[in-house]
């Protein structure tokens, strides 16, 4: 009105929301703020935003609804959440100012009138009143702290929330010693500065054993440690079997060690006598203890032949042997993983810490792993056993092989093993039992036996066992004129070269002299002898040689048990006049090369 006076009136449509917010909430930083909306009905479709942004559920935003009733709960609210905050279903709307209101960080001020009483043993009253402002800025808490008088350090030991007075006992002091005390006022906005209690108090802690001594079992001579743990630092002592252990001791028997709260002995090559032995530990209010066993050390093997080469021939002594750490001390003897039994084919022997197996006259079947077990140690051995080869003892080797025809031709060689096979060969081919042509076996004697000779039996016949042979050579003996000589040696390989000399002088071929090879096989031939090709001949293969000594004689006669001139056998010498015939060999073929 023109007088300056007015009329307000409030006009509200009607609408969805009954109960609506606040026009202002003011909340301390720190708290929630909680807002509640009531609607006609309970609908869906409700909207809460601040400052025009649609709020979502999270872990500090709280959107809930019952029914009719609607809330919204923020949790610990900051400055950043102020603004409006607004509740809207369909066209309805209610908002509210949110104020965050921040309170005063300020710490509370120090404690006053502290003072401390040591009238009673081994414990100390504090007394204490708060600061005079405290009813502005209240403290939460005290916090009391306490120094070692020999030390700068200060340790807190315990946080009251009452004010004015507490009782330190020597149970909350981790060590004997004189201890100072301060304190001081805590809130959530910091700590007032500290205030120290006049005076000093000795405090003795009472200990009690937070970890146990243990028993301890150890091999005789190694160390055996013993160790414990008590809730406070005291001195002690150690006792082994009632007796006090000194310090003084320590490097020598026993080290004793104490750091903290922990407490050690150490007793240096404990022998088995002290096997049951009582360890105690006695300290102001405490005493604990265990029990020392001591065992015998585990047996161990210091020496064997298990690396010697155990390959033995049958008939041979076997001797294992290993030395033990102890002379007392057993051992089983195992063989395939079973154990032996001493008989008369294997001993078992002892004197002292060594032990022996034996066998006097080893067997193949005595092949196989044997072991000596000590329980804790092991030592292993492979034996091998195998027949030793057989040999050739004797022959007629050396007899004079020269034989008229329709005469009997006895080859005969004795083996070192009844059992043993053998070859027989005639000029490098292996001959078959026929009815002019006999193998006889008669225990270790083997023969080759020709009933009734021909000169085409003529020729080198060589027994073999493998790793021995003999090679008897049968000899034409006397033939007729112009029949040609013919040497042969057969090598171990195809490829290798060989010299021929006559007199020690290199052979040359031409037509009087012809130097033949087919693989393995060497011939030199004289296709017409001559008295001048008397002499030694010499088939040398670098590494082995054999030597072929040859005589022709003028004279010229037919002689009757001769058959007609055929080419003859390796190693055998044709004359055209009777004559002599020699030759000589190192080693036969089959050990040549």
């Amino acid at each position: 009105m023109k007088d300056k006076g007015r009329s307000i009136a409030e006009v509200s449509v009607r609408g969805a929301i009954v109960k609506r917010l606040p026009r202002k909430l003011d909340v301390m930083e720190g708290e929630n703020a909680a807002f509640c909306v009531e609607t006609r009905d309970a609908i869906e479709g409700i909207r809460w935003s601040r400052n025009g942004l649609e709020l979502r559920e999270t872990p500090c935003t709280v959107l809930k609804s019952f029914g009719k009733t609607h809330l919204l709960v923020l949790v610990h609210v900051t400055r950043e959440d102020a603004g409006v905050i607004s509740f809207s279903v369909g066209e309805s709307q209610t908002s509210a100012q949110l104020r965050i209101k921040c309170a005063k960080r300020v710490p509370p001020s120090a404690p006053v009138a502290a003072e401390m009483s040591t009238d009673r043993s081994n414990a100390a009253l504090l007394t204490w009143c708060p600061g005079p402002d405290a009813h502005r800025t209240p403290p939460s808490s005290y916090v009391l702290e306490r120094q070692e008088a020999s030390t700068a350090e200060w340790v807190q030991c315990l946080t009251t929330d009452l004010a004015s007075m507490v009782e330190v006992l020597g149970d909350s002091v981790p060590a004997e010693a004189d201890y100072c005390f301060r304190i001081c006022a805590v809130n959530k906005y910091g700590r007032s500065r500290p205030v120290e209690f006049p005076g000093s108090v000795h405090l003795v802690p009472v200990a009690c054993v937070r970890r146990a001594l243990k028993d301890v079992q150890v091999q005789a001579g190694q160390d055996a440690q013993f160790s414990l743990e008590l809730s406070a630092s005291v001195a002690g002592s150690w006792f082994l079997n009632g007796a006090k252990l000194k310090e003084e001791e320590e490097g020598q028997r026993c080290c004793i060690k104490h750091s903290g709260m922990e407490h050690s002995l150490l007793l240096h090559s404990v022998p088995l006598a002290e096997s049951g032995a009582k360890v105690t530990f006695v300290s102001s209010g405490v005493r604990d203890s265990a029990t020392l066993h001591v065992q015998e050390p585990p047996v161990r093997i210091v020496s064997s032949n298990e690396d010697a080469a155990h390959t033995y021939l049958a008939s041979e002594r076997v001797v294992l042997v290993c030395e033990l750490s102890r002379a007392d001390a057993l051992v089983q003897w195992y063989k395939d993983g079973v154990e032996v039994e001493e008989d008369e084919h294997l001993l078992l022997e002892r004197e002292g810490p060594h032990h022996r197996l034996v066998i006097p006259s080893a067997h193949p079947q005595d092949t196989g792993e044997f072991v000596c077990d000590t329980g804790g140690d092991s030592v292993f051995y492979n034996i091998t056993v195998t027949e030793p080869p057989v040999r050739i003892v004797s022959s007629n080797e050396d007899a004079a092989h020269i034989y008229l025809a329709s005469e009997r031709v006895v080859l005969a060689c004795e083996l070192s093993h009844a059992d043993g096979p053998v070859q027989w060969y005639k000029d490098g081919v292996e001959v078959e039992e026929g009815e002019h042509l006999l193998l006889e076996c008669e225990g270790p004697h083997r023969r080759l036996v020709i009933p009734l000779a021909h000169p085409q039996d003529t020729g080198e016949f060589v027994c073999n066992v493998g790793g021995d042979s003999r090679s008897p050579i049968i000899p034409a003996g006397r033939s007729v004129t112009s029949l040609r000589v013919v040497l042969v040696c057969e090598l171990s390989c195809a490829d290798a070269p060989v010299q021929w000399y006559k007199d020690g002088v290199e052979v040359e071929e031409d037509k009087h002299l012809l130097l033949e090879r087919e693989g393995s096989h060497h011939r030199l031939v004289i296709p017409s002898a001559h008295p001048q090709d008397t002499g030694e001949f010499v088939c040398d293969a670098g590494g082995d040689s054999v030597f072929y000594n040859i005589t022709v004689t003028g004279e010229c006669r037919l002689l009757p048990a001769l058959a007609a001139p055929t080419e003859l056998s390796p190693l055998f010498i044709a004359a055209p006049t009777p004559g002599e015939l020699g030759a000589g060999r190192r080693s036969p073929p089959w050990e040549q090369g």
